[in-house]
């Protein structure tokens, strides 16, 4: 092996490593993996490098005297006219700001903005829903519970995740049910069912809004080279992933948005 070819797959190892590849290129590193005992080893290599760096490494603090040298340069140039210029206060509005950046760069250096990150994305919700399909095609098994009966499938669900699951039988539309999983999106356990249209298959996972009252939708994208539609529907975000052309994808959503709303328009029984 040249060492420029080393240096490209231990640079590759890296990013993703640092989860910089998207859910296609993490696909191919794992393959890769499978295939070259020597990779898999370098791999592990640098886990263990990784771990050892994060468990040991120093980290360091910056200085009180960089807070002090930065709000100093931030002091207006123009002179006050008062007799008595009055203190700058921490708690003033132009130092605010000011403040909230030099707390920002203060725990970046001191590696704990872990701590206060924000909840998943919008755009993280869309790698893990594409990173789920792409799993179930290549793993062979798409679905954890295998039934076309509705029935079967929405209370095998319900015991696995807070909250129902929205599930229809859209055989007569051309998209026969081939069953349901389970999925994680960010860090929350969500219900996937599993579509048929032809030898495609479409993964619709549904969950919560990560902001209450928001809308959505329709709205189709591209995402990794799936077709990606989302929409909402009585407070929960459904997102429906497919190698199909878009506007099977659409068709399909269409039809699910009428069937659930045919389905809650049913007298419930006493």
């Amino acid at each position: 092996m040249t060492e420029t070819t080393r240096e490209s797959r231990t640079l590759l190892l890296n990013a993703a490593l640092d989860g910089e590849l998207d859910a296609a290129g993490m696909l191919e590193i794992e393959a890769r993996l499978a295939a070259d005992p020597e990779l898999a080893a370098e791999h592990r290599r640098l886990i263990a490098l990784h771990e050892a760096i994060r468990a040991r490494a120093p980290r360091q603090r910056a200085p009180d005297s960089l807070r002090a040298r930065i709000i100093s340069m931030a002091q207006p140039q123009n002179p006050v006219r008062a007799t008595t210029p009055r203190r700058a206060r921490p708690w003033d509005a132009p130092y605010r700001a000011l403040a909230a950046s030099l707390l920002l760069g203060i725990l970046l250096g001191a590696g704990a903005v872990d701590r206060f990150a924000s909840p998943a994305r919008e755009d993280d919700v869309e790698r893990d829903v594409v990173a789920g399909f792409v799993r179930g095609r290549l793993s062979g098994q798409p679905v954890d519970v295998a039934t076309s009966d509705r029935h079967t499938v929405k209370p095998w669900l319900a015991g696995k995740i807070a909250g129902s699951t929205t599930v229809v039988d859209l055989k007569a539309d051309g998209f026969p049910l081939v069953g349901g999983r389970i999925d994680v999106v960010g860090h929350t356990p969500v219900a996937t069912l599993v579509y048929q249209r032809r030898e495609h298959q479409i993964a619709l996972s549904e969950m919560p809004l990560s902001v209450p009252g928001g809308s959505i939708g329709p709205r189709q994208e591209n995402r990794d080279g799936f077709s990606l539609l989302e929409w909402t529907d009585g407070g929960r975000l459904f997102a429906a992933v497919s190698d199909l052309p878009p506007a099977e994808l659409d068709a399909f959503g269409a039809a699910f948005r009428r069937a659930a709303a045919a389905e809650r328009e049913k007298p419930s029984k006493p």
